[in-house]
């Protein structure tokens, strides 16, 4: 068995994801003879998703003509638009976009409101910021990190800075402070990161830091599960993302005598973190 195994206080679901989930459940419990839907996947986490689907909530991504029952708003948003058209349909709408994303959302139609040109430091085609930007008029850009940012194609005087509410807080304030110095723009900084998340990257960090191989718990879809593995992997090479414990066999890893640490992205259930410990540790994975 692993010599010692070192688990992240921090690992498993975030207060957002919980909240959807909860809620989730209570609707189906309550209107079992009624349809149950969620616009997009409920959250970033398959086996949670299927466990959800099996309760009868099924997975939407347009409405039908008369569509009738409950409909709820995925975790991560939607766009405006696609709201809107569901609050003008016959559905009975729950909105369980994450407090957190409702604040990025706030930020970008604040700022685009104001007349600032919004740049948003995140993935384009993660499904928090397709919702997060279509809150904004034309005047948006979104950019991976500062690689990305051209300074001099940056046509306009004033300049809004939000950041997808998972990514690394240096990969945000790096691009921060390369348009911050500069006096031909007015930079406006609204700092949209979640507090928890950025826990669990820096707690996973440390852990990767002290032991032999670092697993990472969490779907393959999730964003946030998969930046804490990168940033494991910049302080050990032996970190693995799995989705559940199956996928350790497959790694051929020698885990006996080692020092394992495990850490888990924010839409990862606690029963799959449990599972994966009691399977190394009893290394029923041989």
């Amino acid at each position: 068995m692993p010599k010692k195994l070192i688990i992240a206080d921090s690992a498993g679901v975030c207060f957002g994801v919980e909240d959807a989930v909860s809620e989730a459940e209570n609707i189906l419990d309550k209107n079992k003879n009624e349809e149950v839907k969620s616009f997009g996947p409920l959250i970033h986490n398959p086996q949670m998703v299927e466990i959800l689907n099996n309760k009868g909530l099924s997975v939407i991504n347009k409405i039908e003509k008369n569509e009738k029952g409950t409909v709820i708003i995925r975790a991560h948003g939607i766009p405006n638009y696609e709201e809107e058209n569901l609050n003008n349909s016959s559905l009975n709408v729950v909105d369980m976009t994450c407090p957190i994303v409702k604040r990025l959302q706030f930020a970008v139609k604040s700022l685009s409101e104001d007349d600032y040109f919004v740049l948003i430091v995140g993935n384009e085609n993660h499904p928090e910021i397709i919702g997060a930007k279509s809150y904004a008029k034309d005047n948006c850009l979104v950019i991976k990190n500062k690689d990305e940012l051209i300074i001099n194609q940056l046509n306009y005087k004033k300049i809004g800075l939000v950041a997808q509410t998972t990514i690394p807080m240096e990969t945000f304030w790096d691009v921060v402070s390369l348009l911050k110095p500069l006096k031909e723009f007015e930079v406006k900084v609204i700092d949209t990161l979640c507090d928890d998340i950025h826990n669990k990257q820096m707690e996973s960090k440390e852990i990767a830091k002290d032991v032999d191989i670092m697993l990472v718990i969490g779907g393959k879809n999730s964003s946030n599960t998969r930046e804490i593995a990168e940033l494991c992997k910049q302080v050990n090479s032996l970190t693995y993302q799995i989705e559940t414990f199956k996928e350790i066999k497959g790694l051929n890893l020698n885990l006996r005598d080692k020092i394992i640490g495990i850490s888990a992205g924010a839409s990862t259930p606690p029963w799959l973190i449990k599972q994966t410990i009691d399977e190394v540790l009893h290394e029923r994975y041989n």
